[in-house]
């Protein structure tokens, strides 16, 4: 806290005395120390800082310690002795039945499988061969003369004109315009800040600087080779082809059905009746003497294990929670009001130098009413980003 308070103090000090000599981004500003004061400024004054202690009340924070009472739970663990439930098992005897297989020799009638003979008629068809007198097709191979027409193509060349392009490289004179130097005072810059340069510096009351007068284009005549298209005329062989018609007379052969009548085999199929012996399975009655097994009810009587429950007398510890009131110490911030010594700038007025005299572009002063400083290599100044130096004119 004590560091904020000092710190604060100090800026306000310096804003205090600084405000009337700062300058701003780019604004213009009297600089009183190379030519003296400035037309119809007061004189120029300059500050000493001093620091001087200052007592100051300042809140701060501070550990203490303070006592604070509380409760707490104990455990306390006694014997108690309790009566519990237990399984006890004891034996029990109880009656069932059970089915029992008994097996006994009885006769019984069964029906088994006996196999015969038997006959049977069935029908087959079997392939039988005799002539017969059919038509047959058959290929003959005839040749005759006939007329026919054929086409030939003749080549005939002649000579025909065609026009034709060329591309011609021709010398050409051309005038051209060389754009003349930059004026004086300018520096041919472009661009953000191309603006700048040339421009006054602090007198807005000196003469300005005689204008150059712009110089003359020059023309100057060149010679330089184009491509040109020219056309002409040319003779070229040309292949034209003609059809000339040709009859002559070819033999053909061409292939003529013919029906011829013979007597050829044929297989034609026959049904057969044929008788045949087969086996035939059939049922029979056969007594027989088997075993059959039946099953017979029996009671018996078993013994299995019962569950039941048992009151038994046991000793068993017991946790008891008891509430116990105890002192304890912690540490508290407390604000506490606290005097201390601070150092503060004072600042002094101190005359300021005799002015030096200023140089010869400086000796005529600017006419009143003007409130600018007197400008030249000594006393006129920018600041800001576009901070310059030198003369009157540049």
């Amino acid at each position: 806290m004590k560091r904020k308070i000092a710190g604060l103090a100090l800026l306000g000090a310096a804003l205090v005395f600084t405000t009337g000599t700062a300058s701003g981004f780019g604004k213009k500003k009297s600089d009183c120390s190379s030519c003296g004061a400035a037309v119809g400024c007061q004189p120029c004054v300059s500050y000493a800082v001093s620091y001087v202690d200052q007592k100051v009340t300042v809140n701060e924070w501070v550990p203490t310690k303070e006592d604070y009472k509380y409760w707490e739970n104990v455990a306390v663990t006694t014997k108690e002795k309790v009566k519990v439930k237990e399984v006890a098992w004891k034996d029990e005897t109880f009656k069932y039945t059970v089915m029992e297989p008994v097996t006994t020799k009885e006769k019984v009638k069964v029906k088994e499988v006996a196999w015969k003979d038997e006959t049977f008629k069935y029908t087959v068809t079997e392939w039988a061969s005799a002539k017969e007198k059919v038509k047959v097709a058959e290929t003959k191979a005839v040749t005759k003369d006939v007329e026919v027409v054929s086409y030939s193509l003749v080549p005939t060349v002649t000579k025909q004109k065609r026009t034709v392009c060329e591309w011609v490289c021709v010398p050409v004179t051309v005038s051209c315009v060389v754009p003349p130097p930059a004026p004086c005072g300018s520096s041919g810059r472009g661009g953000l800040f191309g603006g700048l340069c040339g421009k006054k510096k602090h007198n807005d009351c000196a003469p300005p600087c005689a204008p150059c007068e712009a110089p003359c284009p020059q023309v100057v005549t060149k010679t330089v080779v184009q491509r040109q298209m020219v056309t002409k005329e040319v003779e070229v062989d040309v292949t034209t082809w003609q059809r000339v018609e040709k009859k002559e007379k070819k033999p053909v052969t061409t292939h003529e059905i013919v029906w011829i009548e013979k007597e050829v085999d044929v297989k034609k199929p026959v049904a057969v009746e044929k008788t045949g012996t087969r086996k035939v399975a059939h049922w029979v009655d056969v007594e027989k003497e088997v075993n059959v097994t039946k099953c017979v009810a029996v009671e018996k009587t078993g013994t299995h294990k019962v569950a039941h429950w048992v009151d038994v007398e046991k000793e068993v510890n017991v946790t008891k929670w008891n509430k116990v009131e105890k002192t304890g110490t912690r540490t508290v911030m407390k604000c506490v009001p606290t005097e201390k010594v601070v150092k503060v700038a004072v600042y002094t007025a101190v005359p300021a130098p005799a002015p030096a005299p200023c140089p010869s572009p400086c000796a005529t002063p600017c006419e009143s009413p003007c409130t600018t400083v007197v400008s030249g290599g000594c006393g006129g100044t920018r600041g800001g980003l576009f901070k310059r130096k030198g003369g009157c004119c540049n």
